[in-house]
């Protein structure tokens, strides 16, 4: 089939056949218009249907009166008036915080662990870092100026000494006296380890030797709760000690690391006690 110069339909263009756009647009404009009425139209049909069909049911499984039947309404709770204040009751179940070591070493009312050279000091060694030191000694007392060079004695009976517990510790060559005061409040030993002079006596006797008799002894000083401790140490054979890094510097130094580990222990051993009890008492009130 020929359609001629005008191709189908008989339309040329710029011809007088040529399609009314506008028109065109207008027309598909409204029928997606009533597309669009006659969905909204069935939706809100179905919604108030859905509804019906709720609300029927939820009568249907009403009592005659218009309560909710008693298997799946709420009348079958507890009154909340028969539960007396209205305020839920729970078990104690958790314990107050436990005490820490700390508060132990620095408060003397927690602080009640008997405070004797051979419960503090016990072991037959001292280890610190691969080092070894074998006690030689012991000794307690409350008077704390007869275990300490004037001076320093001095500082202690200020500041209210209560008591100082000495250990002598040998090895490599070198010997060490470590001294422990217990004070009565923290701020009190604070105040000796500040104005400490002088030193801590050498404690002699069984295994232990005489020394730091002609100086060049290395000496610590320090604190920690209601403690202040200090060592002294030197040579074995007696003679003076200097430069750096010395078997007896370094005796000096774990001596003072051995006393904070002993009065940390200390705390920790209390606190832990403590906690026990704490932790029995309440189960005795859960029973």
């Amino acid at each position: 089939m020929s359609y001629g110069q005008g191709g189908p339909g008989g339309w040329v263009p710029g011809g007088s056949n040529t399609p009314d756009w506008n028109a065109l647009a207008a027309d598909a404009e409204r029928r997606r218009g009533r597309r669009r009425t006659t969905v909204i139209l069935v939706s809100a049909l179905a919604t108030v249907l859905v509804g019906a069909v709720v609300a029927f049911l939820i009568v249907s499984q009403s009592g005659d009166d218009g309560e909710p039947a008693a298997s799946g309404g709420s009348s079958g709770l507890p009154d909340p008036s028969d539960s007396g204040s209205g305020e839920p009751s729970f078990e104690p179940t958790t314990l107050p915080p436990l005490p820490q070591p700390r508060e132990f070493i620095s408060d003397p009312e927690k602080d009640i662990a008997p405070f004797s050279a051979e419960e503090f000091f016990a072991g037959d060694t001292m280890e610190i870092e691969g080092r070894s030191y074998a006690r030689a000694a012991t000794q307690g007392t409350a008077d704390c100026a007869e275990a300490a060079s004037a001076e320093l004695g001095a500082v202690l009976a200020d500041n209210g000494c209560a008591a100082l517990l000495r250990a002598t510790y040998t090895g490599d060559g070198v010997v060490m006296t470590v001294g422990v005061a217990q004070f009565g409040t923290e701020d009190a030993a604070i105040a000796a380890r500040e104005a400490a002079t002088g030193n801590l006596l050498v404690l002699t006797g069984g295994d232990a030797p005489t020394f730091c008799q002609q100086g060049g002894c290395r000496t610590t000083t320090n604190q920690v709760g209601r403690y202040t401790y200090f060592t002294i140490a030197g040579n074995a054979d007696g003679s003076p000690d200097s430069g750096e890094g010395t078997p007896a510097q370094l005796a000096a130094r774990d001596g003072n690391d051995h006393a904070f580990a002993r009065i940390i222990q200390r705390g920790e051993a209390q606190a832990s006690a403590s906690a026990s009890a704490l932790v029995e008492e309440r189960e005795s009130q859960q029973e």
